[in-house]
């Protein structure tokens, strides 16, 4: 098959940036800084939908060989990646910018902080851009700090697990001391579960304190910025180190609600609950649609205190004895379940593209047929031989092939780091000679340092 996704749109002049909806149809840029397959799945949607949809990406993305989107590479670094991001909404503003994970809202985060200062061209243009696309500034801290959002809900009036910011390992013995376990140990700034452990034991909490404490530690973040040849990680050595919570465990399913916002108002969105997921605090794989007022109305109740704008996930635990919503934490960015739609009040693309009358599309809906869903290609990852398979709906957008293909096997999320590249090489030397001529493992750690290194600032445009 044969794609054209990959066309670069004509330059415009910097002074001109402003969207336009005259004669074209409204313009998304996704930022993507890993491999998720959901990220590749939403830019298919908005596309479906009528979007011109650019999406910057690392090199190794399946969105490269997708077609009707236009991809470009984000680099490997976060200087790359600002400067990508500037040159692209430079060279044609978009209506949206869409951050696709927790490292692209901090690319965002740092544009904001910038262009509100001052720095930059366009500087203005820029704050307002994000500002429409995510919201209020709270929507970048709240995102990243899974304890003040919880304080925050609780203030509110909202129901939460019984939740404490715990600064040593002293306060921690003392908290554990009068609990009751299993309890839950999160870290600020994680996600998909990675900063999360459930321990069932005193012992097992201070082991896991110590542990997610390390990992955002001035060590790590050394350790960091070694493996991926970008010195931005160093920022770990002066940062303040990300609060780590004690929470009550909810003994229940847990369930997350989508939407889609604008300005604090809620446009659509879509509840439901996991039925299986990757692992005890991963992502969901296979789902069922519920009707929770108690969940829309917390979402509702946080969108409208935020003031948020474009994709947000909230996260809950459904309490087993009594079907009780607990909230959990907060998504500032689309979830995979963001493309589905059982109707118009579940449509976040269609809401989406509903505010841009001039030239989106109304796309065809429902685009499920049952609310037990198996999302693909999550759930064939997680077993090849499960029965949701054939007894769920089985989320495969067999309209594109080129996607089915591309994720039929499992994909990391981020390609192998030098260090990775270079074990493999002494573990077999004869892989550091191509043909007998050129030292194939050095110029692959040497490409990867030499993109490392610091890139120009982009050229002005005439």
């Amino acid at each position: 098959m044969t794609c054209h996704a990959k066309a670069t749109p004509p330059p415009i002049r910097s002074g001109d940036l402003q969207p336009s909806h005259q004669g074209r149809r409204p313009s998304v840029v996704v930022i993507a800084t890993v491999h998720w397959a959901v990220t590749a799945r939403l830019c298919l949607s908005l596309a479906e939908s009528g979007f011109e949809v650019v999406a910057l990406a690392p090199d190794d993305h399946a969105l490269h060989r997708l077609c009707g989107i236009v991809v470009r590479s984000i680099g490997r670094t976060r200087a790359h990646g600002l400067s990508e991001i500037t040159r692209t909404v430079e060279s044609r503003p978009p209506d949206l910018l869409v951050p696709a994970d927790e490292r692209a809202i901090d690319f965002l985060r740092i544009l904001y902080l910038r262009a509100i200062g001052g720095k930059g061209r366009n500087a203005g243009q820029m704050a307002a851009l994000i500002e429409a696309s995510l919201g209020s500034p709270s929507a970048f801290v709240f995102a990243a700090q899974k304890s003040r959002l919880v304080s925050l809900a609780q203030r509110e009036g909202l129901l939460v697990p019984a939740t404490n910011v715990v600064d040593d390992i002293l306060e921690l013995r003392r908290l554990v001391a009068k609990a009751q376990f299993p309890l839950v140990l999160k870290r600020d700034g994680s996600s998909g579960g990675q900063g999360v452990r459930i321990v069932s034991n005193a012992a097992d909490a201070e082991r896991s304190f110590v542990e997610l404490r390390a990992s955002a530690g001035p060590r790590a973040a050394v350790k960091m910025a070694l493996k991926k040849l970008d010195l931005s990680y160093l920022d770990g050595l002066y940062r303040k180190r990300p609060a780590i919570s004690l929470q009550e465990y909810i003994v229940g399913r847990p369930a997350n609600r989508a939407v889609v916002c604008h300005r604090g108002e809620v446009l659509a969105g879509l509840s439901v609950e996991a039925l299986q997921t990757m692992d005890a605090t991963g992502p969901a794989t296979v789902i069922r649609v519920i009707d929770s007022p108690e969940m829309s109305d917390a979402t509702a109740r946080m969108v409208r205190h935020l003031g948020l704008s474009g994709f947000v996930g909230f996260d809950f635990m459904l309490e087993a004895a009594t079907g009780r919503a607990y909230l959990i934490e907060m998504n500032g960015r689309p979830t995979q379940i963001c493309h589905l739609a059982l109707d118009a009040d579940s449509d976040m693309i269609g809401a989406l593209a509903a505010r841009f009358p001039s030239g989106a599309l109304r796309r065809t809906i429902p685009n499920i047929d049952r609310r037990t869903v198996a999302l693909f290609p999550q759930e064939s990852w997680r077993d090849p031989d499960s029965v949701h398979l054939i007894s769920a709906f089985h989320d495969v957008p067999w309209q594109a092939p080129e996607f089915v293909a591309a994720y039929s096997t499992a994909v990391a999320p981020e390609p192998p780091d030098w260090i990775q590249i270079l074990r493999r090489y002494i573990r077999q030397p004869s892989r550091f000679w191509q043909d007998g001529t050129e030292p194939a493992g050095l110029s692959i750690v040497g490409s990867l340092i030499e993109q490392s290194v610091e890139p120009a600032p982009p050229a002005k445009s005439e």
